[in-house]
């Protein structure tokens, strides 16, 4: 159990580095700048905020919202403005996709 979570936070940290990177490159992008947080935003939950105390249903809130802004912004900013690749999408969807996976390995250990 303990292995996957790790995974997962490797990955985001993957994702973030991979935004960081693109918002360097471009920093005008505003794509880029929101897959930073929304790849950042649930590592750093993970890892300081993942005791029982916090209310998970804030925080899943908080990622699933951020995600889908950013996906919309990625390919909006893709297809009006040309300023960003489109593939800049799959970072807020994949880091929504590995809090989903998260969340479920989450709430069955704390059952």
């Amino acid at each position: 159990m303990q292995k996957i979570q790790r995974i997962i936070q490797f990955i985001w940290g993957a994702l973030l580095a991979v935004a960081l990177y693109g918002f360097y490159q471009c920093p005008h992008a505003v794509a880029w700048l929101l897959a930073t947080l929304s790849s950042s935003t649930p590592l750093v939950i993970s890892l300081l905020l993942n005791d029982d105390q916090w209310d998970r249903t804030f925080f899943a809130i908080v990622v699933f919202s951020l995600s889908i802004v950013a996906i919309a912004v990625s390919f909006g900013q893709w297809a009006v403005v040309g300023t960003s690749p489109a593939w800049i999408a799959l970072i807020p969807l994949s880091s929504l996709i590995l809090w989903i996976i998260h969340e479920r390995k989450s709430a069955s250990r704390r059952l």
